[in-house]
Parts: structure tokens; C-alpha cells; sequence
């Protein structure tokens, strides 16, 4: 009795041996050709990859040699609000130039990553795209602005000529356009919205009351010897105007 209970105890061992075996056996093959069937994939988005790059890098040297073609920099140094546009950016161009670049080399991840199928890089790249308009609005906003600055300080200077009060609004005008720029890009970037918008309001509501009461508290003579100033110097520019 006890040697037929014997052979049957190794029977049942020699078989789980061999289950697990099979099992083992059968897991490394789906594994296997899980790995092989991922190679296409992972060979076409490499590809896909290094043609995102090579056309990255193109598109970045033309931006940056029509830039400097155009002699942005200059052009944009030079103007009123060159000062903090510099300290943002030491070559305008060559941002302008890197932004391109990691547009269009991010389109060439985000295809490669399509490519290969993956739920979870496909939701990242998605937040990363949804995020990109608002940094193209950030920096769209900052290029208007400087532009408006610059044009604000030229027509003050073209109508009120070179009285006091327009060398203080040409002081004035470029930093307070600036300034509101760099609130709204804040708030194009959703950084601390709230807290933007709370801090841009105080400020303006403090320029605001301090103007009233500088006027308000005495400051009524002064405002019309320098209006009467801008109205004599902006009639001789006219009255210069006229007899080119």
C-alpha cells in the first residue's frame, strides 16, 4: 500500500514539474513575441524621431538667418523697451530661432510616441501640446508689447516735441505697457492666475489713487504749466512740420 501511495506521489510531482515547465515555457514565448512585435514599432518611431530633429534643426538655422537678415536684434534692442527686452534675452533671434526648434522637434516626439503606441506618453504629450498655445500667446504678447512701446515713445515725441512732459511720458509710457505685458503673459501661463490678478489690480487701483491725490493735494498748477508746455512744443513741431 504505502509503495503504490509512493509511485503515485512522484507521479503527481514528475507531472507539476512538467506543468510548471510548460508554464514557463509558454510565458517566455509571449514574452518574446511581445518584444519582437514592439521592434517595428520602436524602429519607426526612431525614424520618426531623427526626422523630427533634421527638420527641426533646418527650420531653426533659416529662422535665425532671416532674423539676422533683418537685423532683428538691433531693431529691437534699439527701441525704448531694448533695456528690458535685453535683460529677458540676450539675442532675440536666437530665441526666436530655439522656440522654432523645440516646436517642431516636440511634433516629431509626439509622432514617435504615437508611433509606439503607449497609452501614457500619449496623455503626456497631450498635456505638453495643450499647454504649448499658451506659451506662443506668452511670447506673442511680449513681441506686441515691446513693439508698443516703442511706437508709443515715437508719437509722443512727434506731438508733444522735447517738453518735460513728454520726456516723462516717454519714461513712463514704455514701463507701464511693459509692465501690464508681463501681468497678461503671468496670466497666458497660468501661474498663480489668482494671485496675478489680485497683485495687477492693486497696483493699478495705488498709480491710480496716487495720481488723483498728487493733482488732488496741489499738483493742479504743476499739471498745467506742464500741459501748456506739451500744447507750445507740440505747436512748433507742427508749425516745423508745415514748412518742410
Amino acid at each position: 500500500m504505502s509503495a503504490i501511495l509512493g509511485v503515485h506521489n512522484t507521479d503527481l510531482n514528475h507531472r507539476e514539474v512538467q506543468g510548471m515547465g510548460i508554464n514557463f515555457e509558454s510565458a517566455w514565448q509571449r514574452n518574446y513575441d511581445a518584444v519582437v512585435g514592439f521592434l517595428p514599432q520602436l524602429f519607426g518611431a526612431l525614424i520618426l524621431l531623427f526626422i523630427g530633429y533634421v527638420a527641426a534643426k533646418i527650420l531653426e538655422n533659416v529662422v535665425g538667418r532671416l532674423l539676422n537678415a533683418a537685423h532683428f536684434d538691433a531693431a529691437l534692442l534699439k527701441s525704448p523697451a531694448g533695456g528690458m527686452v535685453e535683460r529677458v534675452f540676450d539675442r532675440p533671434s536666437r530665441f526666436a530661432a530655439q522656440l522654432t526648434f523645440w516646436l517642431v522637434f516636440l511634433g516629431g516626439v509626439s509622432l514617435a510616441i504615437s508611433a509606439l503606441e503607449i497609452r501614457a506618453l500619449n496623455t503626456f504629450m497631450g498635456a505638453i501640446y495643450a499647454y504649448l498655445p499658451h506659451i506662443v500667446a506668452a511670447v506673442a504678447i511680449f513681441l506686441v508689447a515691446s513693439a508698443a512701446a516703442s511706437a508709443a515713445v515715437t508719437m509722443i515725441t512727434r506731438i508733444l516735441g522735447r517738453s518735460p512732459l513728454a520726456r516723462t511720458l516717454t519714461t513712463v509710457a514704455p514701463s507701464l505697457i511693459m509692465s501690464i505685458a508681463v501681468f497678461m503673459m503671468l496670466n497666458e501661463l497660468r501661474i498663480a492666475p489668482e494671485i496675478v490678478m489680485i497683485t495687477y489690480t492693486a497696483i493699478i487701483g495705488a498709480v491710480a489713487l496716487g495720481l488723483a491725490l498728487a493733482f488732488g493735494l496741489g499738483g493742479r498748477d504743476l499739471a498745467a504749466r506742464l500741459l501748456e508746455q506739451a500744447y507750445t512744443a507740440g505747436k512748433k513741431t507742427a508749425s516745423q512740420a508745415k514748412r518742410k
